[in-house]
């Protein structure tokens, strides 16, 4: 029985691809030949595969044209601004009535605020008591197109034995930075300069608080002298006799134009702004000073 079932299992199995339609392959595949292994040392300059696919040249998009910047624009673009020109960007120092490009780096923040802050005005006014100075405290100043001082004090003396001729109406911070500007170093470089004359005994000045605008012009940004902020220095007196400020040249060599010159950078350390003798066409005679606040602490000497 099991001679006759094999031979019918076989003849079953060749038949049922002939009966399906399939064909069987003549042979299976060929076998492929193994890579061949080297000893030898890699390249070392050979490129990984990713590196030699990312060195193919690819096609790179053409750069666009930088669009043109109107007229006067390019320069500022390729120029960076200097500390002082980004953060004064509103308005100018000095009290020209035509800032030129100098000025417009001086930039103050915001006016002056209608009421000065209590602790600070209590520092300030304990402070100029301290140094020796004699003032009087005022009612507020308030005088059209907007002038005034919310805490005015009149000033008569910034020291014991240095007068302000004539007293003057400031605010506090005006002449406590005038008080300690004459104690700490102008009263020293006068002793200096001029050994031989008397010990200074006054500062005049030429204007305190005056509601006006600039360089006293009809139109115009108001005069920091609106606000109590600023002095006009005129002279110095030495006992009887009264020396005035002046054009200091730097090829001057005599002993007042050293002092004027040392006058001039002394203010600075003390006052936001100093317009010294010869600055501009309206400061010829007087130095101006005053006590503005700036973005940075910026200060304005000329």
């Amino acid at each position: 029985m099991t001679k006759t079932i094999a031979p019918t299992l076989v003849g079953l199995l060749l038949a049922w691809p002939i009966a399906t339609g399939l064909t069987l392959p003549s042979r299976g595949p060929l076998p492929q030949m193994r890579p061949e292994v080297t000893t030898s040392a890699p390249d070392p300059e050979a490129k990984p595969p990713e590196e030699a696919k990312a060195a193919e040249p690819q096609d790179i998009p053409t750069p666009q044209n930088k669009p043109t910047a109107p007229a006067g624009e390019a320069e500022e673009e390729a120029k960076p601004a200097s500390p002082a020109e980004t953060e004064a960007e509103k308005d100018e120092a000095s009290e020209g009535a035509e800032p030129d490009a100098e000025e417009q780096k001086a930039v103050a923040v915001d006016p002056p605020p209608p009421v000065e802050d209590p602790k600070a005005l209590a520092a300030c006014l304990a402070d100029l008591k301290a140094i020796g100075a004699r003032f009087e405290t005022d009612k507020a100043i308030d005088d059209a197109d907007g002038c005034g001082v919310a805490s005015p004090i009149t000033l008569t003396k910034l020291l014991p034995d240095v007068a302000l001729e004539p007293v003057a109406t400031i605010r506090c911070e005006t002449a406590l930075q005038l008080a300690r500007m004459t104690r700490d170093m102008l009263k020293p470089a006068a002793e200096a300069a001029f050994p031989d004359k008397p010990k200074l005994t006054a500062i005049r000045h030429a204007s305190g608080y005056v509601c006006r605008n600039r360089n006293s012009q009809e139109t115009g940004k108001v005069s920091e002298h609106a606000y109590g902020n600023a002095i006009d220095i005129a002279a110095l007196r030495f006992g009887d006799e009264e020396e005035p400020v002046m054009i200091a040249k730097q090829d001057d060599g005599t002993a007042e134009a050293a002092f004027q010159r040392a006058f001039n950078a002394i203010a600075c350390l003390y006052f936001t702004t100093v317009l010294s003798p010869g600055s501009d066409a309206t400061h010829q005679d007087h130095m101006h000073l005053d006590v503005i606040k700036r973005k940075s602490g910026y200060r304005y000497c000329r």
